[in-house]
């Protein structure tokens, strides 16, 4: 099942590569990435990863929260 997520960042390809970073080395499946930048100097990531039966979601949340990057992180429900 796919889950989709809105995290807020700081605004800039590093904080993009770190997220990313942190889900791959954990074993996530990314499945779709968009990065949407906003004028105050914040970006906003959509990520939709699969929710496979040994790592879930509220797995991948605790590690992004783990970024100094990383101001947000939603669950986006109904989305997918």
């Amino acid at each position: 099942m796919d889950r989709m997520l809105s995290v807020k960042v700081e605004s800039g390809m590093e904080s993009l590569l770190r997220v990313v970073g942190v889900l791959r080395r954990k074993e996530f499946s990314i499945k779709n990435l968009q990065m949407d930048f906003s004028d105050c100097g914040t970006s906003s990531l959509f990520i939709t990863i699969n929710d496979g039966e040994r790592l879930g979601v509220n797995q991948a949340i605790k590690h992004m929260e783990k970024l100094v990057d990383v101001f947000e992180i939603e669950e986006l429900k109904g989305e997918n």
